[in-house]
């Protein structure tokens, strides 16, 4: 995201109490149709995968929830389990770069859609048969059922009628401003296969924390836009930078597989030494000047100021964006030309990105014999933003580790909390980064050093509680720094 649920939690939480989804009339012309929807059963899956840290939850709402009476600890214990599941299969897409959205697929995008179309719990499990294990359906049903009394409380009795309203308004907007016309010059630049046909389905779910802006949070799975919204809020022209940058990896995801391959071409064969860098953030920067180009054709210039909550990606967007709305305005597919000059932006832009955590945290690979690997990575994930992560556990005799920790693909972000004297001896014998560093298995410490394959985190606790005061000792130091690669915790 593994634990089966006995069946007696079946008999201690009463049914959800689930009303039809709401369906905004579609909105099309020469782009993709949008319809802009709310079902309570959807939102009560997404409130509980924001509760458990996923990664497409709001961090607003789950410290909401966090501050509120629901939050006892069994339901961190339910939290715990729900997060053992193995509810998100995924799979590998053949011939697809390592690292594009494109090349990874999971279960996810239909059991959110089915989700979406469910008419209460029950019906859920009838349209996810098949989909995953029964075991797990029937986990999946008892956890949702234990957080329905909170999920009524904080998020739905609350916003209902608020959603209800704003789905009709956000639709008509929708329409009023052609923004699917424009985000079809979008699918243009990216190469995108996306038929109008196919429907883009924005679902609407109340943000928990205060604020005033219509959304600050989105994401998208397949074709369902999981919209984060203060209900109430019609600043629909600030929240369409954001709901269509989200959009826009969907297209990023979609891009025709020779394209994808011709791109990784273009950026790995330049002679840049930021040309891996500049390839790991290309998802984010050309998201962030798409939905900012689309927040221009409402008010005739794109925002002032930041653009995007994170120093890189905010600095390459606003540096790239007369090159990408350029070919966008022209009809211009991208092309080698383009990431030729992208490559040639980021050296004047980041002279430093080979040793900045802030870039290195794009790509990803955390590798852990953590017994909660899922509150080990968190620890971290509340820290740095990542566009691509892979979590491998365990860590003694992982071929695939050893693979993918020296491929220069990814940070290995190795995580020592257990049998320390004997991982961190298989570690340096495997890894030849650490074999000139002197490793004291009883020490909690966090190095940090260069290797033949790029740079090597390792962190060895004892307790996991430490984890977070790592993640933190990293934020804080800020970069790699060769005079002091070993930090200790306390």
């Amino acid at each position: 995201m593994k634990y089966l649920q006995f069946l007696w939690c079946l008999l201690v939480a009463g049914p959800v109490r689930a009303q039809a989804p709401t369906v905004g009339p579609a909105v099309s012309g020469s782009g993709p149709a949008v319809s802009v929807e709310v079902s309570q059963v959807h939102s009560l899956v997404r409130f509980v995968e924001t509760l458990a840290g996923g990664s497409g939850g709001h961090a607003g709402s789950r410290r909401a929830f966090e501050k509120s009476r629901f939050n006892t600890p069994t339901a961190r214990r339910w939290l715990r389990r729900y997060q053992r599941l193995d509810y998100e299969p995924g799979f590998d897409r053949e011939g697809y770069p390592t690292g594009r959205l494109g090349s990874v697929g999971s279960t996810m995008p239909a059991y959110l859609a089915a989700s979406a179309d469910a008419q209460d719990l029950a019906d859920l499990q009838r349209r996810t048969v098949g989909l995953l294990p029964n075991e797990v359906l029937v986990s999946l049903d008892s956890v949702y059922r234990y957080f329905t009394p909170a999920f009524d409380t904080l998020a739905w009795q609350p916003h209902a009628a608020e959603l209800r309203q704003l789905r009709t308004v956000y639709a008509q907007y929708l329409g009023q401003q052609q923004l699917m016309r424009k985000f079809g010059q979008l699918r243009t630049f990216y190469g995108s296969v996306w038929p109008d046909a196919l429907p883009y389905r924005i679902q609407l779910n109340p943000q928990l924390d205060a604020g005033k802006d219509f959304t600050n949070h989105a994401w998208v799975s397949g074709n369902v836009v999981l919209l984060d919204c203060h209900p109430t809020s019609r600043d629909f022209v600030g929240g369409s930078a954001v709901v269509f940058h989200e959009m826009s990896h969907s297209l990023s995801a979609q891009q025709q597989r020779g394209l994808q391959q011709q791109l990784e071409r273009w950026y790995l064969g330049s002679t840049s030494p930021n040309r891996r860098y500049a390839y790991n953030l290309m998802e984010e920067a050309l998201a962030t000047v798409a939905g900012e180009w689309i927040y221009a054709q409402q008010t005739g210039q794109p925002e002032t100021g930041e653009w995007y909550h994170d120093d890189y990606i905010n600095r390459y967007a606003h540096a790239l964006y007369p090159l990408m709305t350029g070919y966008v305005e022209r009809g211009q597919p991208i092309d080698s030309l383009f990431v030729s000059q992208a490559i040639s932006t980021f050296d004047q832009v980041f002279p430093r990105a080979a040793t900045e955590y802030v870039n290195l945290f794009r790509n990803v690979l955390y590798w852990t014999n953590a017994a909660d690997y899922s509150a080990a990575v968190l620890a971290f994930r509340d820290q740095f933003r990542s566009n691509y992560t892979r979590t491998l556990t365990p860590i003694l005799a992982s071929s695939k580790g050893i693979e993918m920790a020296q491929s220069g693909e990814f940070l290995p972000v190795v995580i020592v909390t257990r049998e320390n004297k004997a991982t961190l001896k298989y570690l340096r014998q495997q890894l030849p980064a650490l074999q000139a560093v002197r490793l004291r298995p009883e020490q909690n410490f966090v190095l940090s050093i260069m290797g033949p394959d790029g740079p090597v985190i390792l962190v060895n606790t004892h307790e996991e509680k430490q984890l977070s005061a790592a993640a933190e000792l990293l934020k804080q130091q800020g970069h790699l720094d060769a005079k002091r690669p070993l930090l200790l915790l306390k």
